[in-house]
């Protein structure tokens, strides 16, 4: 991992991560998904961290997996793909704001995803029951 601040690839063109919760239930494993896109040549040494949102370094993860190593497609379209984060291993719950980021072989930021935290579930007396009129 590279002690140097982090190096962000645009945006445009990068890896797309999908389906990301606004929060995450503490201590319960969190799947990750994302897309490669067109090009892009995954190797071995790439990962995925989870971040504060403020972190300015790649070293400044607070967990991370390895990227799984997917077949690149023939037709050059983009690859779907997916990791998992132990419970384990993931933040405590509280306010502070955290985002995936895919993080390649040479420590450079090749994607992030929106902000999420860590939240125990809201208690069941805030739903609300609704019927239909006859």
């Amino acid at each position: 991992m590279e002690e140097s601040p982090l190096s962000r690839a645009p945006s445009r063109g990068g890896v797309n991560f999908l389906n990301v919760a606004r929060t995450y239930i503490p201590n319960t494993k969190v799947e990750c998904h994302y897309t490669l896109p067109p090009g892009t040549m995954p190797s071995a040494s790439d990962w995925i961290g989870i971040f504060k949102v403020e972190a300015a370094c790649v070293r400044d993860y607070h967990t991370f997996v390895w990227s799984s190593v997917p077949e690149s497609t023939a037709d050059g379209s983009p690859i779907h793909t997916s990791v998992q984060f132990q419970a384990s291993y993931l933040p405590k719950p509280g306010a502070q704001l955290y985002q995936f980021r895919y993080v390649n072989r040479q420590g450079r930021v090749c994607g992030q995803s929106p902000p999420f935290q860590f939240r125990e579930p809201r208690p069941m007396d805030e739903l609300v029951t609704l019927e239909e009129a006859d």
